[in-house]
């Protein structure tokens, strides 16, 4: 007789606890990959997107991501200076408008996945070039500055949006 046969009990006892170890490893890993991929999948994407048309001008903040996009800081630049909301960096221009719709403070909100946030939106019929003129001046040296985060409290790369495009007319 060997010693398998001799001891068969404790080779079988190790190899319970060899498959034991080797399941909890695979476990353990299991687990840590599929925590990356719900982050990676949960991730938002903001994009902001402009409008210059012939009646109508607009600036708006939309999460192209499948996850909420939580807005740590935005901020306003301009030769005026900083502003915690687009409408503010008009200055005086501002009061002059009939706006379609502006967008408060959004430090701190969330922006569900497909969702936008309207930072300004304004239309013109053809008696107000030189207003539409105006606008599209100031928006030309505007710098928009974007500080957000996943719901994971993972920062992401922060955004620059020049709107210099609107200078082209």
């Amino acid at each position: 007789m060997g010693w398998v046969d001799l001891n068969a009990e404790l080779v079988i006892a190790l190899s319970a606890v060899l498959v034991s170890v080797i399941s909890l490893i695979v476990g353990v890993r299991t687990l840590s990959t599929q925590r990356r991929h719900n982050k990676l999948s949960l991730r938002p994407i903001a994009h902001f997107s402009k409008g210059d048309y012939d009646d109508l001008i607009f600036i708006s903040l939309k999460n192209n991501g499948v996850g909420p996009l939580i807005i740590d800081e935005f901020s306003v630049v301009n030769r005026e200076g900083v502003f915690k909301r687009l409408i503010d960096s008009f200055g005086c221009l501002a009061v002059e408008v009939v706006w379609d719709g502006f967008a408060d403070n959004i430090d701190g909100r969330v922006l569900a996945p497909g969702d936008e946030f309207v930072l300004v939106k304004v239309g013109f019929d053809s008696s107000q070039r030189d207003l539409r003129a105006l606008i599209r001046s100031a928006l030309a040296t505007t710098v928009l500055l974007l500080a957000y985060r996943s719901i994971y409290n993972e920062m992401q790369p922060p955004i620059t949006f020049r709107l210099e495009w609107f200078a082209r007319h």
